[in-house]
């Protein structure tokens, strides 16, 4: 088979059915007509045809190098948490994954629109714009949004932290409850302005606050902070304070009752979930204890609780092991992707 005739450039880890449309736009071809034309070609069912198992079929109507659409993807991995490495984050080559697919930057796309499963978040470095959920919002007068997306696609990226597993999602929630009840400073009114901002609601908070999101993220999935703000070792009261201390410093502000009473629910499950980890077991035949790595990284997914993926083992004071619930296989958990954490707030 052929290649068409003109060609186009591939944007890193863009998706099959993002860089299939812009081809068929290069030549001139409905994308629908070319996506129903590959689908035929790799026998896929007409209904619901998931169009990244025809990579090798795009890579031949666009000229790209046999396996382009894989090499592309594991260079965009994410760090995951399984039993090939340990249950610490890793380049797993068997349980990698790539993040959901989000819209590209319109620029890069030469004004087309894509998809794509690269590493980092919203904002496109290279053009200064912000680029999730189609947007094409100019960031050239706040250079701080740089500075968070090389934060979120290098340090952030390493500790297995993308755009959808919970970590952002849970500052954002933080922040957007100290914003309810605190005025923000200049910095944030300023960017509400040039941004258009008008409404509180969760995709505001993260193009208003994006930086400041990125920069708590940071804070919450540190080591230390983390096995200190769910460890059984210290108060409740003492480690809300320090979840509480650690959105205030960030936004430079004083707290609110609002913050507290987040705040309080968030450690609250954290240890709660703490507990169920040091209690799981190998298996639902045997009493032994499960090793406490895999443990957490089960309970973080039974209780919706981000933070356990990022605690140490060696910090955290162990409790006496009582029997408990039993942990999943390690395939089941290997299979099984990190989701933001259930915080009930009041809208």
């Amino acid at each position: 088979m052929r290649a068409l005739p003109l060609r186009v450039r591939p944007l890193a880890a863009e998706t099959v059915t993002g860089f299939l449309g812009r081809l068929a736009t290069a030549n001139s071809l409905t994308p629908r007509d070319l996506r129903l034309h590959v689908t035929d070609l790799a026998g896929l069912s007409p209904s619901r045809p998931n169009l990244e198992r025809a990579a090798a079929w795009t890579e031949r109507l666009g000229a790209l190098a046999p396996g382009h659409f894989d090499a592309d993807a594991r260079r965009n991995a994410m760090y995951v948490r399984c039993q090939h490495y340990g249950w610490q984050p890793a380049l797993c080559k068997r349980c990698g994954y790539t993040q959901a697919p989000r819209s590209a930057c319109r620029r890069c796309a030469d004004g087309d629109q894509t998809s794509v499963r690269s590493r980092g978040g919203a904002v496109c470095n290279r053009h200064r714009r912000w680029h999730l959920d189609a947007a094409d919002v100019d960031l050239a007068s706040f250079p701080e949004y740089a500075h968070a997306e090389r934060c979120l696609s290098g340090t952030l990226w390493k500790r297995g932290v993308g755009l959808a597993t919970g970590e952002l999602q849970l500052a954002a929630t933080l922040i957007r409850c100290w914003m309810t009840d605190e005025r923000p400073d200049a910095r944030i009114e300023d960017r509400m302005s040039a941004l258009e901002v008008g409404t509180l609601d969760a995709d505001a908070v993260l193009l208003a606050a994006y930086p400041e999101v990125v920069r708590l993220a940071t804070v919450l999935t540190d080591l230390s902070f983390a096995s200190y703000l769910l460890s059984p070792r210290f108060s409740l009261a003492e480690q809300v304070w320090a979840l509480e201390a650690a959105v205030i410093t960030v936004m430079r502000g004083s707290t609110t009752a609002r913050l507290h009473d987040v705040a309080e629910k968030i450690v609250t499950r954290g240890k709660a979930a703490v507990e169920t980890a040091f209690g799981m077991r190998q298996n639902a035949h045997n009493k032994r204890p499960a090793t406490l790595e895999k443990a957490l990284v089960a309970s973080s997914q039974r209780h919706r609780s981000c933070l356990l993926r990022h605690l140490s083992t060696v910090r955290i004071q162990i409790l006496p092991y009582q029997p408990g619930l039993a942990v999943p296989r390690s395939r089941v958990l290997d299979r099984h992707r990190p989701l933001p954490d259930l915080v009930m707030v009041d809208a």
